[in-house]
This record gives C-alpha cells, sequence and structure tokens, in this order.
C-alpha cells in the first residue's frame, strides 16, 4: 500500500494537480472530434453546435477570476472538492444527453466546475512547493497537460467512432474519483495570515460579481458570435458597447471599496501585468496555429481532418520535453526573462508561417511549427513561477484566477481576430503576420516596461 509522508504529500499533490488540469485540457480537446457526430445524432443547428463548445468556455471565461477570490476566502480544499462534484455531475449529465439545451446547459456547469478547480491548480502548488521548486513543478503539471492535449483527439475519435461520443464526457468520472481520493489523503490547507483568518459571505463584493459576470459575458458572447452574424450586427455592436461600459463601472465601483471582488491593485505590480499580457498571447497564438493550421492544412493542402491532425503533431510534440526544460530554466534564472524571450520565439514563429504558407510546401511549415512547439511552454510555466511568487499568499487564489481569465480572453479574442481576417481577406499569410505584430509589440512594451526590473 502506498503511503503518504511529509516528505511525499507535495508529489502527490503535484500529480492531482497535473492530474486536474489534464481533465480540463481533455475535455477542450475531445469535443471538437465528436462535434459533428453530436450535432447530427441530437438534430441540432451548425451555431446551436458551437455552443456546445462556447458555453464551456463562456462560463469558464467568466467565473474563473471570481474562484480563485473564494478560495482564498473559504480554503482552497473545500472549492476544489465542492468543483470535481460539479464537473463529474455535469460530465455525466453530458453524456445522457437528448437535445441541444440538455447538453448546452450540461457543458455550461462544466465550464463552472472548471473555472473553480483551474485556479486551485496553481495556488495548490504553489502553497505545497517552495519558491526555488516551482518552475519545476509547474514544468511537470505542463508535461502532463500537453499529453492530454495531444491525446484529446485520439480519444475523441477513438470513442466517437468506436463506441459512443457520450464516453468522451463519461470517461472523467473514474479520473476525478482518482483525483479526489488523492487531495483528500495528501492535502494539507496552509495556514492563513490572521487578518484573512475569519472569512464568510459577507465579505464577498457581489455587486462587483454582477458587473464582471456582465462585462466578460457581453463581451464574450460578441466575440464568439461575430463571425456568425458578422461584426456589424447591432446585436454584436452592442454586445461589445455593453461589456465596455460594464467593465469601466466594474473598476470605478472596485477601486472605491475596502474588500473589492478584485484587488485591481494587483495590476500595478509590473510582474502580474506583463506576464499575464504573455499568459494572453500564448492562447491568441494558440487559436491561429492549431484552430486555423487545421484549417490551412485542410484548404491548401487538401489533407482530410485526420490527417491534418496528424500533421499538426509537430506543433504539438515539443511542447511536452520544452516544458521540463522550462521550468528548470525559470528556477535557475529570471522568469521573467524566459516568458519574453519565449513570447520572441512565438513572434518568429509567426512571421515563418506568414512566409511558409506561400510556398505551398507542407515541409516549410514544419520548422514554425517545431518553433512554436517548444514556445508554448515558455508562456504557462515560467510566467507562472513569476506570478505567483510576486504576489501575497493570501491572494494566490485570487492571482491564480485572473491570470486563468487572461488565458480564456487570449483564446477568445485570438479567435475572433483571426475568424474576421480570415473571413474578410481569406488570406492566411496575412493572418499569421498580423498574429506575429501583435505579438512583437505586446514583447516590446513588456520589455520596456519591465527594463526597470531587469538591470
Amino acid at each position: 500500500m502506498i503511503r503518504i509522508t511529509d516528505e511525499n504529500r507535495k508529489w502527490w499533490v503535484l500529480t492531482a494537480m497535473g492530474g486536474t488540469l489534464a481533465l480540463i485540457v481533455l475535455d477542450e480537446t475531445v469535443v471538437g472530434v465528436a462535434l459533428p457526430t453530436i450535432q447530427k445524432e441530437l438534430g441540432m443547428t451548425q451555431i446551436g453546435s458551437h455552443w456546445i463548445v462556447n458555453a464551456y468556455f463562456l462560463i469558464f471565461t467568466v467565473l474563473a477570476a471570481a474562484a480563485g477570490k473564494m478560495g482564498d476566502l473559504f480554503g482552497y480544499r473545500r472549492m476544489f472538492m465542492g468543483a470535481l462534484v460539479i464537473f463529474g455531475l455535469s460530465s455525466i449529465a453530458c453524456g445522457f444527453a437528448q437535445n441541444s439545451a440538455w447538453i448546452i446547459i450540461a457543458r455550461g456547469f462544466q465550464g463552472l466546475g472548471a473555472a473553480v478547480i483551474f485556479p486551485f491548480t496553481v495556488a495548490m502548488i504553489t502553497a505545497v512547493f517552495a519558491p526555488e521548486q516551482r518552475g519545476r513543478a509547474f514544468g511537470i503539471q505542463t508535461a502532463i497537460g500537453g499529453t492530454f492535449i495531444s491525446l484529446g483527439p485520439l480519444v475523441g475519435g477513438f470513442f466517437t467512432e468506436v463506441i459512443s461520443w457520450r464516453w468522451i464526457f463519461w470517461i472523467n468520472v473514474p479520473m476525478i474519483i482518482i483525483i479526489a481520493v488523492v487531495i483528500l489523503s495528501a492535502w494539507r490547507e496552509p495556514q492563513k495570515p490572521t487578518d484573512v483568518e475569519s472569512s464568510g459571505f459577507q465579505q464577498i463584493d457581489f455587486k462587483g460579481l454582477g458587473l464582471m459576470v456582465l462585462a466578460l459575458s457581453a463581451f464574450v458572447i460578441a466575440a464568439m458570435e461575430g463571425p456568425d452574424y458578422g461584426w456589424d450586427n447591432p446585436y454584436i455592436l452592442m454586445g461589445f458597447a455593453i461589456g465596455l461600459i460594464a467593465a469601466i463601472t466594474f473598476v470605478i465601483v472596485e477601486t472605491r471599496l475596502k474588500n473589492p471582488l478584485i484587488e485591481l491593485s494587483l495590476f500595478s505590480m509590473r510582474t502580474f501585468t506583463v506576464m499575464n499580457a504573455t499568459v494572453f498571447m500564448g492562447e491568441f497564438g494558440k487559436m491561429a496555429l492549431i484552430i486555423f493550421g487545421a484549417l490551412l492544412l485542410q484548404k491548401n493542402f487538401g489533407m482530410n481532418p485526420l490527417i491534418a491532425g496528424a500533421a499538426l503533431l509537430p506543433a504539438v510534440i515539443p511542447s511536452l520535453f520544452s516544458s521540463l526544460v522550462c521550468g528548470s530554466l525559470a528556477d535557475k534564472y529570471d522568469a521573467r526573462k524566459i516568458s519574453l524571450l519565449g513570447l520572441m520565439l512565438n513572434c518568429c514563429a509567426m512571421i515563418w508561417m506568414a512566409v511558409a504558407v506561400t510556398m505551398d510546401n507542407y515541409y516549410f511549415l514544419l520548422p514554425a511549427f517545431i518553433a512554436w512547439g517548444c514556445s508554448l511552454p515558455f508562456h504557462y510555466v515560467s510566467t507562472r513561477r513569476a506570478i505567483v511568487n510576486s504576489v501575497p499568499v493570501d491572494k494566490l487564489g485570487q492571482s491564480s484566477g485572473l491570470t486563468m481569465t487572461s488565458q480564456l480572453l487570449g483564446g477568445t479574442v485570438g479567435m475572433a481576430t483571426c475568424s474576421a481576417l480570415y473571413a474578410s481577406s481569406g488570406n492566411f499569410s496575412l493572418l499569421y503576420l498580423v498574429t506575429a505584430a501583435i505579438m512583437a509589440l505586446v514583447a516590446l512594451i513588456s520589455f520596456i516596461k519591465m527594463r526597470g526590473e531587469f538591470a
């Protein structure tokens, strides 16, 4: 029988957090392959089927930051275990779905569970590992997650073709049970500073929560639906306007409160702001290379979906190894510099893609794929180490939630931007050049902002 001791406790927690990340990313990737089958079997429209994905990401994006704050107030284990139950029950419900409304609502509850779980995967690793070991720990966790990202399309295709698409959701249940057993056995709640020891619902800023949900919901829905309804559609424009007004009101309200939902003072910290911008751009670039890369391989190179997925593996596999390298480097050197170098490598990969797509030869794309795969962990591993080492221990959950929100918004904005560019021009080269330009601009501003601290 395996014993959990004080010496190996942190490694058991890391294993559970790696499994949790794997659970979340697997749930993101397996659905894409099964989507046409689900749409056909449940009699859904094309736009309706998009909401099987959108409902998950919408709730995930909107609530991640608030969920992280709840963990700081009420304790990580209590929130984590409750979210695991929600994620598990909603996974079972997805598998039993009989119509479009059923599966979309169940996917929304999955997004709720993921929104609560994910910030704690970062906060709980931070709580059990010393600062000089956190880069390695995040590297291991990211490598586990990267493995399941790679396996997602294969697993989804296998269940959909051989057994039933419903098993892409039911497979979550045994994973959740294992994670729950490990956490109940290994986790010890860290001691909080005395000024946050007593916490309760009276400390929750419900006004701020409502404004944040309204702002993010309006913006994300408008960005998600823009490609389908047109960016000049009055309802899409109204969504962006409501999101902007609610966001401005949120900032005004939060800066006047003693105990705000989101402590905006965190963004006055250069490291926190710059690293979140780097995370944002990592997810932005992922949409450009993975989502539109698959489209590129099918449209310009005549590949079928299965072959296109296999052809993208050179962009995924390098990240499994560079995650571990990035984690070790982040523990030895300035994690902020390493993150910015990764951002520049990603930028170079996008420039190469812009040139290579004009050559009509798959093999010219390979250097860009490999460079991008190597750069990806630098957007997440070293940035997370830098962020958690820069914030007070009683704000780990909140900071992790904000970082997750930045990541998800990066994906949403990236998808909307790339969709608009491709719809208006049909030019993949332009799409990658614009992505590279935005990355270069963010890298330059980040370097200027951090230059004084690098000296």
